[in-house]
């Protein structure tokens, strides 16, 4: 499996036989025209969904969207906490915290997770009312995952100073992953150093994938 983050929670796999884009924002892409490309939007923020991704040119396109976008395009378009079957592929769709939904992505017996903007949002400027729900929510939509997750696209934002690892430390509590690559950057690269030196929780051994930069592709397996 090769995985590139594109930019910010922009991620594209390539699979043996699929190709799977998630909320591009920015970014060069290079897809394989011989496999068929599955387009995912999580919702319709600017720094999640790019209209440019209805100009890719490919023989085999798939997009699947948040109805947070619908009859804006020629799609497939999907609520939250649904199940789909698009091809050979399983979707299925969490709650986000913010807007729109998270996918979890069944394909050649991998399990693929994208957070879109999914997670424990917490800021010490807002009401405690607000903050209670990011929490609950948040913790009711991870408890959903029962499945290994092969591949897991988690928000770590580093703008939530103190609070930026609730979401991850939780995620890597409750739901047993292979890999995890956090997402949701805005470009700062210096989180992956802050990350490598953080003490956490890691009960099922999650590999934490150190991302460096913009298009940078891993292989993993």
């Amino acid at each position: 499996m090769l995985v590139t983050h594109l930019y910010h929670s922009g991620c594209l796999v390539e699979l043996e036989h699929h190709s799977l884009l998630f909320d591009y924002h920015q970014g060069e892409l290079h897809i394989n025209p011989n496999k068929p490309l599955y387009v995912f939007v999580s919702h319709r923020h600017f720094d999640h969904y790019n209209p440019e991704i209805f100009k890719i040119i490919h023989p085999h396109i798939t997009y699947i969207l948040s109805d947070t976008l619908r009859h804006k395009h020629e799609a497939h378009y999907v609520d939250i906490n649904q199940e789909y079957d698009f091809n050979d592929i399983h979707v299925k769709t969490l709650l986000s915290t913010d807007e729109g939904c998270a996918f979890i992505v069944h394909v050649e017996n991998q399990t693929i997770y994208h957070a879109g903007d999914l997670n424990w949002w917490h800021w010490d400027d807002e009401p405690r009312k607000d903050n209670e729900y990011q929490e609950i929510t948040y913790k009711q939509e991870i408890n959903r995952i029962k499945e290994t997750i092969d591949l897991a696209f988690v928000v770590v934002d580093k703008r939530q100073e103190g609070d930026y690892l609730l979401g991850l430390q939780y995620f890597l509590n409750h739901v047993k992953a292979r890999y995890i690559m956090p997402i949701h950057y805005f470009g700062d690269y210096t989180i992956t150093k802050q990350l490598q030196q953080e003490k956490l929780n890691n009960p099922y051994m999650a590999e934490i994938i150190p991302v460096h930069h913009q298009n940078e592709t891993f292989e993993i397996f």
